[in-house]
């Protein structure tokens, strides 16, 4: 009998560009200095190798608004290179919607490990970008 493992989920990754595909949004609170807040948050799965079995995902989390110059908009006009122009905007057809993400770290002092952010969403033009964007992780060798 052969049992398939789920992979296990990974958001230690590399800096760097990836081609990346979104596979969640997710509604969540958060605490803030205004207290219990709701956000967004876009996870991506990255195409990247790495140990076997591991899916890699990095995420950004978003106020939920699209109002003029919020993160959320301007993200998103970047990704798809228009904007907005809908009275409601469902979130839900971002899933499975690829992208070239560029991951950057963050050190907090304190901390054993840095927080990994995601600071560029981009439009996956074309296959060569896709080929560029294709990080690969000094420490991992692909086979």
């Amino acid at each position: 009998m052969l049992l398939s493992v789920e992979p296990q989920d990974s958001f230690d990754v590399e800096p760097g560009r990836y081609r990346a595909t979104c596979t969640d949004i997710r509604e969540i609170e958060k605490q803030t200095r205004k207290g219990t807040q709701k956000f967004l948050r876009i996870i991506w799965e990255l195409d990247t190798c790495g140990r076997e079995n591991v899916r890699y995902l990095a995420g950004k989390n978003y106020e939920p608004t699209l109002a003029k110059d919020s993160p959320l908009r301007n993200d998103l006009i970047t990704w798809f290179g228009h904007d907005i122009n809908a009275r409601n905007f469902d979130t839900a057809t971002l899933k499975g919607k690829e992208a070239v993400i560029t991951v950057q770290n963050i050190e907090n002092e304190g901390w054993e490990h840095p927080y990994h952010w995601v600071a560029k969403v981009e439009p996956l033009a074309s296959e060569d970008d896709a080929d560029d964007a294709r990080m690969i992780s000094p420490i991992v060798v692909c086979g």
